[in-house]
Order: structure tokens, then C-alpha cells, then sequence
């Protein structure tokens, strides 16, 4: 599951071309617009023998591919509450669960919370357990899971060819580690890759090469998109995916369950988040936020009384989602319970002014896996 949402305002992460919604602080210019489209991603990761590339093999490891855990209706974790971090604490509702190192960004499983720290390090943990480490990643933070399985996915960037790693969290052991379509490269091409989003069991690679599907049960994997870019994917859920459609001399956004169709659905946006079953796809573009119903293509601005912007950070369920809340640049954030009717919005407020605003030195994250700033 792709993530909902977070935005940086360095140069850098636009380079580094992150295309899902993310967090974007508010620019505090003349305009005070929030600048997206200089900014990346939001606002839905044991030792293995390594994968290896060379003379054109790709090596790969997977252990018992077929998942463990089907959690989808159970887990300690299982009920989606007001959820955020700072610093070592996780705020999962009422409860406060602390961890040894900073957390850089984390996601929210059934069985765990998975988290990164500043060097790359992938952790779990759970309410009255201890965090433990989990494996490498890569200092783009970034993680993905499914919706439906307890798995989730980083790139560990520490072998000279960067392996893409997928591990279920339930059952504590990874399930493949592979390099496939990766080659050795600098620490800036290096944090590009990603894995992209995992769906019903099938997982998707940015990879040096272009766009991967990797099968998790059987270890098969075949490269969907020749030369596609790693941020090329932005949301999988549900057999539908959503990715970045050429429109004139622009792009938007194509939606459907194959990436190669010649005409397929789309809509304006930059960025974009899929609710858990697909009905609805949430899109960003500069910072005006819209819901799209996949059903009926309906399509409807966001707009909520007395807040610039709202940035969603989790799916509760397929109308129903958490989102950050942005009355201006200098207001501390608001946490709001949201719901979908049609294509019409509305957000009570959860948390009243929970974070401070977000600026380079923020250290709150949000449950999407990827770095809020």
C-alpha cells in the first residue's frame, strides 16, 4: 500500500522525483501557496544471502514466498487510530509506545509498526514488545505495505547493487530479497528506487531498468515498464494501480490494472493515494486536493471550512481516512477524522493542534512511510 502523503522543500527531493501525496509544509512566500511541485512525497524494509547482479544473472533469494499472515480483519494492530510519531514515541491513540532510536518514517501494519531510523535501519514493533531491528534500507526512508497481508517492503541499499527486500511482519522473516533490475550506481540514483506498492500479494519495483511485477508467492518477477522511471507507480490496491500518464506536454494520472494501456482512465494530479478496496483515488495538484470516485468518475474538489489544505495520512477504511489539517503556515497542525460520501468530504476535528507547524527541523511523522520532511 502506497501511503497517503508528505512533502519535502529541498531541491534534492525533487530530484529524487517522489510521487506519492506527502506532507508539504507551507511556503511561506508572498503567495503562501504550498509549493508540491517542487516538493516530494506523504500525504498510504535479517541477514539473507545477498542478490546479486553480474554478467547479466540476477541472483535471488525467496524464502517461503507465500505469506504467512492474512490480517486483514485481525492483529494487535488492527483498528486504525489517531496515529503519529515524534522523535522515539509512536502516539497510537491513548496509547504511547517508545523505541530506542529517532524514527524517520513508519507505517502501520496489522501485526507491527515499521519504522526507519537516520542511518537506514528497518524496525518493529508493538504495543508492550521491545523494538527490534529488522533489516537495512535505504536513507530515502521510504516503505510500502499491503492492505490486505502483513507485508512490507524497502530497498536495502547497503550491497553494491541495491536489493529489493519484502518481509512479513506477522511471521518475523523475510519473504524474497532481490536486485533484480538493479545496478551499481551513486548514492543519488541509489535513493530513487523503491519499492512501489504491494497488492493482494504481488509487488512492484522501481527499479534501475523500469518498472517491476514481482510475484510474491512463487518468486517470479517480469519487467512491466522498459525504462520507466523508479517514482513511475505511485498507488496499487485492489488489481487497479495508478501511475504517471503522459497528457500533451504535460502528465496526469492513469488509473486502471495495466500501466500499459493505450487509453486508459485518467485524471488531473500530480500525486495520488487509492483507498483500500480502489473506490476512490485521492489526487494533488500544486495544492489543490480532490477525491475521484472510480466507480462513477465522478470528481470533487476537497475543500474544508477554515483549513488552506488537508493532507490525508491513513485509510480507515475505504470512505473513511485521517488527515493533517493546515489552517496556515504558522498554525500548529490539526488531526481530522474524514469521511467520503459520493465525492463530497467531510472532516471533524480528531486532535487539536497535536504538532507544531512543519518546518526542516520537524521531527513529527505520520503513518505513511515515508519521511515528512
Amino acid at each position: 500500500m502506497t501511503g497517503l502523503l508528505k512533502d519535502t522543500f529541498t531541491e534534492e527531493a525533487e530530484a529524487i522525483g517522489d510521487p506519492n501525496i506527502d506532507l508539504a509544509a507551507i511556503a511561506a512566500n508572498g503567495t503562501r501557496r504550498i509549493k508540491r511541485r517542487r516538493l516530494a512525497t506523504v500525504i498510504t524494509a535479517v541477514a539473507a544471502t545477498a542478490a546479486i547482479v553480474g554478467g547479466g544473472l540476477t541472483v535471488v533469494q525467496q524464502v517461503n514466498g507465500d505469506p504467512d499472515s492474512k490480517v486483514a480483519a485481525g492483529g494487535p494492530l488492527a483498528e486504525r487510530r489517531a496515529t503519529w510519531a515524534d522523535g522515539k514515541e509512536i502516539y497510537y491513540g491513548s496509547e504511547v509506545i517508545r523505541v530506542p532510536v529517532a524514527i524517520s518514517s513508519f507505517l502501520q501494519t496489522n501485526a507491527a509498526f515499521v519504522f526507519t531510523s537516520a542511518d537506514g535501519g528497518v524496525y518493529r514493533v508493538s504495543p508492550g514488545e521491545a523494538a527490534t531491528k529488522i533489516g537495512k534500507g535505504s536513507t530515502n526512508h521510504r516503505l510500502a505495505t499491503d492492505a490486505d497481508q502483513a507485508v512490507v517492503g524497502w530497498v536495502d541499499t547497503s550491497p553494491a547493487v541495491p536489493q529489493f527486500v519484502l518481509y512479513d511482519v506477522a511471521a518475523g522473516r523475510e519473504l524474497a530479497r532481490t536486485a533484480t533490475g538493479n545496478k551499481a550506481g551513486p548514492p543519488t540514483a541509489d535513493r530513487a528506487l523503491r519499492v512501489a506498492a504491494i497488492d493482494n500479494g504481488i509487488a512492484y519495483f522501481g527499479a534501475s531498468d523500469g518498472l517491476h511485477r514481482w510475484t510474491i508467492a512463487t518468486g517470479v518477477g517480469e519487467l512491466l515498464k522498459p525504462k520507466a522511471s523508479p517514482e513511475f507507480l505511485l498507488a496499487a490496491e485492489a488489481g487497479q494501480v495508478v501511475w504517471t500518464h503522459p497528457n500533451g506536454d504535460d502528465t496526469d494520472l492513469g488509473v486502471g490494472p495495466d500501466v500499459n494501456a493505450a487509453d486508459p482512465a485518467h485524471y488531473p494530479g500530480w500525486h495520488a493515494n487509492l483507498s483500500p478496496k480502489a473506490r476512490y483515488l485521492m489526487t494533488d495538484e500544486a495544492d489543490e486536493v480532490g477525491v475521484v470516485d472510480l466507480v462513477s468518475g465522478k470528481t470533487s474538489p476537497v475543500t474544508i471550512p477554515g483549513y488552506g489544505l488537508i493532507v490525508p495520512t491513513q485509510w480507515k477504511d475505504d470512505r473513511t481516512f485521517f488527515a493533517i489539517g493546515f489552517r496556515d503556515e504558522a498554525s500548529r497542525l490539526d488531526l481530522l477524522d474524514c469521511s467520503i460520501k459520493s465525492v463530497d468530504v467531510g472532516c471533524k476535528v480528531a486532535l487539536n493542534g497535536f504538532a507544531p507547524p512543519l518546518t526542516e527541523k520537524s521531527t513529527t511523522q505520520f503513518p505513511n512511510g515515508v519521511p515528512a520532511y
